[in-house]
């Protein structure tokens, strides 16, 4: 049911089967290429330490400011889309610096 409001995107959702199908159109596919080319622009060196939450800042700010756009800035339903504690998602905005714009009806 929850896949069929997101029909137009590719991949159906947009994220893939499993974030990752090997089809290259999904979330988990486009990841493993950017994590690829980051590891391969740095011939070679490891990365400095932190990489994990690293990663996870860069795909939680715009998971979190395109949701909340989609939901007018209603914080309430966009901790909802994303399946967080509205407090949890209010902690999140103010670690991350997302601006949360209320848009008129």
């Amino acid at each position: 049911r929850e896949r069929a409001q997101f029909a137009g995107l590719p991949g159906g959702d947009g994220l893939g089967d499993g974030l990752g199908d090997g089809s290259g159109g999904g979330l988990g596919d486009s990841v493993d290429r950017h994590v690829a080319g980051y590891f391969s622009a740095r011939g070679g060196a490891p990365p400095e330490p932190g990489l994990y939450g690293r990663v996870l800042r860069e795909v939680e700010r715009p998971l979190i400011a395109r949701t909340l756009g989609a939901t007018r800035g209603n914080q309430v339903q966009a901790a909802r889309l994303l399946g967080l504690n509205r407090n949890t998602l209010r902690k999140k905005i103010r670690e991350l610096g997302v601006d949360v714009v209320r848009a008129p009806k």
